[in-house]
């Protein structure tokens, strides 16, 4: 432990903050890029980052299956005494098993962290907001981005304080003013203008969808938010025999805003009694003791209500099958109707969302792949539960094309949130400092023909990626996602990945020249996959450094097609994608004959 008393801060709202005597930030989050001006000329310095060694992220991995297993039926039983019922484990894990999975790393990353400040530091004392609020959020998707909000943070944090017994005094402070249970905190949602063309679109489906209605068979097959592109999945439903509902352009109805809106502080206490006995592991007390007041209102005092709300909607009452690949997350309303429809014997099928499936570590326990019937994958088949299909995205679109003339898009992965039990921030800024990298060693010519596109979800965090691109370089090209993705591809002879990406699979799969680098080499991948990453690193497709990818890219500037032509690359390409981003020359009658086997 270090013998100097330092002054905690565990959030970035600087009423919290002390300017007058050496502080500790609790990790990167707690000082904003875009207020450095403040925190650059403090005495301060920043805690130690927890859990970025291997053998703690597969120790700490552990540790949630272990407790998950434990907990989850027992939270389960205590739901369906308070609501007078008998639902499965399995009906439990579709309708909340995401937030509860989430939770557990959320919690395990926040006391892990406090438990590591504390013993290798000495803490002089913290400031904590004084608040009535509540940690309960109105549903899934809220918590989300109370996550990353400072008031909700400090609720938290004050929370595991008192489980901890921490010896320091802390300061309370009365918060300028209080935040809604299930508040937009301040985070501006993703907006993109709508061009004519989408306009008139909309337009049309809302229209078709009143016709549409009129067709619909009870025992239709319930397609919502399939992966496949908007035309294909109207096509599948045609296959299937039946009048397209196009169901997922009514996603955006779906709303929450007739449940009740406060928790039951006393309801949840008595459910916490139930819930909680002192174990000889602080993780696992601490969990007992607050997941009744973080548990989402929609699945504690709006059960009713949610339940009310999807018995009315106009979806078929007995469907020959349910098949998602989107609504399987943060849809209360989707999720709940469709827990009923497998307790009452109905199949449900998840399609893959995006990458890592059969690639990343610790992947294949999760929710949405062990709930349903089937789990459809975009090729391959690690485990039982797993159907190889095809890469959804990019069924029956045109193929893209791209300018073997035309210049170089970096593609660039958002703020990864907090559900991680490592601490991400810091990664994340080791991400940042490799791009720059990237970008600075790049020769003339591809760095000024560069566009650096931002992820669509750069504007949820706080992260001022927009600002610390410019204080790096003023004359670099930033692409706010402005321009549709396949036109910006289309005027380009290069694509490069920043990370392991879904984007990566796309370009790979449409046989698009496409690099990918990223940190921590092959860390991350599970052992069946790493001889197929390993045959795109020896090809030069992946890069596991920046000097290495700007080299390559440097090399190969004046005739990208011929690297990406020759028989090797080609062939690493093609292997790859047979398993993991398969194309496949009759994509609706297989997807058909999996549906309906």
């Amino acid at each position: 432990m270090k013998t100097e008393k330092l002054y905690l801060i565990t959030t970035a709202d600087e009423i919290t903050w002390k300017f007058d005597q050496p502080v500790i930030f609790l990790g990167e989050s707690c000082r904003l890029y875009e207020r450095k001006h403040i925190w650059k000329n403090m005495e301060a310095i920043v805690a130690k980052p927890y859990g970025l060694d291997n053998s703690t992220k597969e120790a700490d991995f552990s540790k949630i299956l272990v407790l998950k297993q434990k907990l989850f039926s027992e939270f389960c039983e205590i739901l369906n005494q308070h609501n007078n019922t008998c639902h499965s484990e399995r009906f439990w894990k579709i309708f909340l098993g995401h937030w509860f999975e989430r939770i557990l790393v959320l919690l395990l990353n926040r006391i892990n962290t406090l438990k590591q400040c504390f013993k290798l530091y000495k803490i002089s004392g913290t400031t904590m907001l004084k608040s009535n609020n509540n940690l309960a959020t109105l549903d899934s998707t809220h918590i989300n981005t109370a996550s990353v909000d400072d008031r909700w943070n400090n609720l938290l944090n004050l929370q595991i304080f008192n489980f901890l017994k921490v010896d320091f005094p802390i300061k309370f402070v009365q918060e300028k003013d209080n935040f809604r249970v299930s508040p937009n905190l301040g985070i501006k949602p993703i907006t993109t203008n709508q061009s004519f063309k989408i306009k008139s679109l909309n337009w049309c489906l809302y229209n078709f969808n009143k016709i549409s209605r009129r067709f619909l068979n009870d025992k239709d097959a319930f397609i919502m938010n399939s992966y496949l592109p908007l035309q294909m999945e109207i096509k599948l439903e045609l296959i299937l025999k039946q009048f397209p509902q196009i169901w997922k352009v009514q996603r955006t109805k779906l709303d929450l805003s007739e449940i009740v809106k406060i928790p039951d502080k006393l309801l949840r206490k008595k459910l916490t009694e139930k819930f909680f006995y002192k174990t000889d592991c602080d993780f696992e007390n601490i969990v007992r003791s607050l997941l009744f007041k973080l548990l989402p209102i929609c699945y504690l005092e709006g059960f009713q209500g949610v339940k009310k709300i999807a018995d009315r909607q106009p979806w078929p009452k007995s469907p020959k099958f349910i098949f998602t690949s989107n609504e399987y997350d943060t849809n209360e309303i989707f999720k709940l109707w469709t827990a009923f429809k497998v307790e009452s014997g109905f199949k449900y099928f998840i399609g893959q969302h995006g990458n890592n499936y059969g690639t990343k570590k610790n992947f294949s326990q999760l929710t949405e792949t062990i709930t349903p019937d089937k789990f459809i994958t975009w090729g391959h088949k690690n485990l039982i539960c797993h159907t190889p299909a095809f890469i959804f995205k990019t069924v029956g679109t045109k193929k893209k094309v791209y300018n073997s003339k035309g210049g170089i898009i970096l593609m660039q992965i958002c703020h990864p949130g907090c559900y991680e039990t490592q601490d991400i921030e810091s990664q994340h800024i080791k991400y940042f400092d490799d791009q720059k990298k990237f970008v600075k060693m790049l020769t003339n010519d591809p760095k000024k023909n560069l566009t650096i596109r931002l992820h669509p979800a750069f504007r949820i965090f706080r992260w001022s990626e927009k600002k610390r691109w410019f204080d790096f370089d003023p004359s670099l090209k930033l692409d706010t996602c402005e321009v549709n993705i396949n036109k910006l591809i289309s005027n380009n002879r290069l694509v490069v990945h920043s990370y392991d990406s879904t984007g990566m699979l796309e370009t790979l799969s449409q046989n698009i020249p496409t690099l990918a680098f990223w940190q921590n080499g092959l860390d991350h991948i599970e052992s069946s996959a790493i001889p197929h990453y390993q045959a795109l690193i020896d090809s030069g497709i992946i890069h596991l450094s920046a000097k290495s990818i700007a080299g390559k890219v440097n090399n190969i500037w004046n005739d990208v097609d011929g690297w990406w032509n020759q028989n090797h690359v080609q062939k690493s390409r093609r292997q790859f994608c047979d398993i993991y981003a398969k194309t496949s020359q009759n994509p609706l009658s297989k997807l058909k004959k999996i549906l309906l086997s």
